[in-house]
């Protein structure tokens, strides 16, 4: 049997951060890797008060039943201009359960590049997937980034997300979804002055390998957005 905990790995391997809080493209994503499997997808967050965007667009397809590469770039609008550079970032998820196991569980290793100076990102993060029964499951992952090169912020990085979700006879899926920034290991701070955000998610599939998502978070801390639309669309193959 593969490792069903590697706790221990993740404290040790501890890299990895983040930029500050910002409109959220990220995810509650899964352990599992499936062989075969490649799909690519465009994810688009909205922030009403600050007029603010970003978008993003991901290619991800499996080696074999345990490891899967992805590639991803960002761009967000900015009082300069509606589509400026934010980052590109090649992620290796690596699943270290059994096929079908109820708790399926994995690590993905994550390195960011940016421009004009800014440091890179290196992360690494558990993951965690337990289906609850034929249609509900629950998601965990507790995340650790770093900042690297010129200009890198002192600390580990650390984060949560989670989410709950149903699907319905229909196929559709409906959940709930939280994430929490702390911030660095050198200053977590009060509770309002990390991210913390939780909003209800739909997932549709439309027919031929087509899903979308759409979802909103809200803040629940000072430091995180009111609100936060995001909507995902899909294509696997």
């Amino acid at each position: 049997m593969k490792i069903l905990f590697p706790m221990l790995l993740l404290t040790a391997l501890t890299l990895v951060a983040q930029s500050a809080p910002a409109q959220n493209t990220g995810g509650v994503f899964p352990p599992n890797v499936n062989e075969g499997h490649h799909s690519w997808q465009y994810r688009v967050a909205f922030d009403p008060d600050s007029d603010r965007m970003a978008q993003r667009v991901h290619y991800q397809q499996s080696l074999n039943g345990d490891l899967m590469w992805r590639v991803l770039g960002q761009v967000r609008k900015t009082d300069d201009s509606d589509t400026d550079f934010d980052f590109f970032q090649a992620e290796l998820f690596w699943e270290l359960s059994d096929d079908g196991a109820r708790w399926r569980t994995g690590l993905r290793f994550d390195a960011r590049v940016r421009d004009r100076g800014r440091p890179g990102l290196l992360g690494l993060h558990w993951t965690n997937h337990v289906q609850l029964d034929e249609r509900t499951r629950v998601r965990f992952l507790a995340m650790t980034l770093a900042d690297v090169g010129d200009g890198a912020r002192d600390g580990v990085f650390v984060e949560t997300r989670a989410d709950l979700a149903h699907r319905l006879a229909s196929g559709v899926e409906i959940g709930v979804e939280m994430y929490n920034r702390y911030g660095s290991t050198r200053d977590f701070g009060a509770f309002n002055e990390q991210s913390h955000q939780f909003g209800p998610i739909v997932t549709i599939p439309t027919g031929n390998g087509w899903s979308v998502l759409a979802g909103l978070l809200l803040g629940l801390s000072d430091a995180a957005p009111d609100q936060d639309y995001r909507l995902w669309v899909t294509r696997s193959y």
